[in-house]
This record gives structure tokens, sequence and C-alpha cells, in this order.
């Protein structure tokens, strides 16, 4: 918390948890962490509304664990991030849907600008 009791403007109820699973470990075989494994870990700070785990080839090893209060979820991502959990070290974020919708925007116009340049040079 900051001066005046005020949280930051990004603490919000809902997270981002990334590196749950290694990308080697988890192409050559399963590595699964299971909800019962994350709502014990996270549910040391306080009631879980939700957690959601990535199931997609690009979402694996990524979840989203939301709080009933906004407090508990700020104690969360202080604690946990960083955390070692089975061998990994946690990224614990808040969640920041517009970020996340302007890093694809971004990324499809670093596409884009590729395609040109590959052109641009003959190469295929």
């Amino acid at each position: 918390m900051n001066r005046g009791g005020k949280l930051a403007p990004e603490v919000q109820r809902a997270l981002f948890v990334k590196n749950l699973s290694h990308p080697l470990t988890a192409f050559f075989f399963s590595y699964n962490v299971s909800s019962e494994e994350l709502f014990d870990l996270f549910g040391k700070f306080g009631p879980i509304r939700q957690i959601r785990q990535g199931i997609a080839n690009n979402t694996k090893g990524t979840a989203f664990v939301v709080y009933e209060d906004v407090m508990d979820a700020k104690t969360a991502c202080d604690k946990l991030n960083g955390f070692n959990f089975q061998n990994r070290y946690l990224v614990v974020l808040y969640h920041q849907p517009e970020k996340m919708a302007r890093s694809e925007s971004d990324l499809a116009k670093r596409q884009e600008s590729l395609e040109k340049l590959k052109k641009q040079h003959g190469i295929d």
C-alpha cells in the first residue's frame, strides 16, 4: 500500500500466473499442476472465486487466479511472485487485459512489418 491507504491502480482481484511448467518438459512429457495444487497454494492468502488453467499449446503453464478480495490478491501477488513451486519460479502479475490486447495488436504490426521486409529482400 502506498501513502493514504490507496492501492496502486494495477492492483485487482485477478492474477495472471505463468511458468507453471517448463516448455521443454511440457513438450517431452505431460507435466501438469493440478487445480487442487493451485487452490492449496493460492488459497493460503484468502478465498478464491475461480482458477482457470491454460490448456491450449500457447497457454499451457499459465493460469488466472481470481480472489474474492483485492487485498488477498495483493498479498498473494507480493508473496508468490518469484516463489519456487515444484522447482519452478512462479511469475505472478495482476491481470491487465488492456495491455494484453495492446500487445496482440503490436504483434500483428510486427508480423506485417516482417512480411514486408521478407518481400523486400526476397525471402520466403
